[in-house]
């Protein structure tokens, strides 16, 4: 069915050693978002949160698809890669801006439209050490690298992307940085989802993979996913 087709698995077995710990104690409550446009009680990630995970806009907007009503074919997709991880090593919060996306543009083309884009910032590397993984400041804030509000704005408005993901565990902007939209979650309120604590990224051409996401069929705003990507 295949043919010569390479396969990568973008997921981190769960056998692993997860990054958890103590983290509700340890995180900021406006990192799950703020929870004031659904009405929802904000939440502090879980154990379970910290495994390869896809989130919908379900989750901080009420009345849109659970994970078990996104249809399969949306779940098939292209994708394409940018690759942040030398910015990353020297400032580990970097966060993605549109001059990036813009440069990735003029060497590869244009983003298509309906894609996901997925950010390598090298940070699967810490998977094993859940303190590196987390890299919470002194006041209990994620320290991570993530997306700008512009980039964000631009995918959204400008390229009209399907979702997201990345190799840390959380995709928004980081709260108390400034310049940053006080942790809110401008790409769910926009209707993409995304995926975080991918691995094998650096494994991926910057175009033309195709990802097959298999999230549990819950009838929730996430689930733990099995992400597979399919090389030209």
């Amino acid at each position: 069915m295949l043919g010569k087709s390479q396969v990568v698995d973008l997921t981190h077995a769960q056998k692993e050693v997860a990054p958890a710990g103590p983290v509700q104690e340890r995180v900021r409550p406006e990192v799950a978002g703020d929870g004031e446009r659904s009405g929802a009680v904000p939440r502090l990630p879980s154990a379970e949160d910290l495994v390869t995970h896809l989130h919908v806009p379900s989750s901080v907007v009420k009345g849109k698809p659970t994970v078990a009503q996104l249809p399969t074919r949306d779940l098939l997709v292209h994708a394409v890669v940018v690759d942040i991880a030398a910015r990353v090593a020297q400032a580990a919060d970097y966060r993605l801006t549109a001059e990036d996306l813009r440069t990735w543009e003029r060497r590869y083309g244009r983003i298509p439209k309906g894609c996901v884009v997925l950010l390598y910032t090298g940070w699967a590397r810490r998977w094993g050490n859940p303190d590196r993984y987390l890299n919470l400041d002194p006041q209990g804030v994620p320290r991570v690298p993530g997306i700008s509000p512009g980039a964000a704005a631009f995918l959204v408005n400008e390229r009209d992307i399907r979702g997201v993901g990345l190799d840390a565990w959380i995709v928004e902007v980081t709260p108390g940085v400034p310049g940053t939209e006080d942790g809110t979650r401008p790409l769910l309120y926009a209707g993409k989802w995304e995926l975080v604590n991918l691995t094998n990224l650096d494994r991926l051409p910057a175009k033309g993979a195709k990802l097959v996401v298999a999230p549990l069929r819950l009838d929730a705003g996430s689930a733990p996913a099995r992400v597979i990507a399919i090389l030209p």
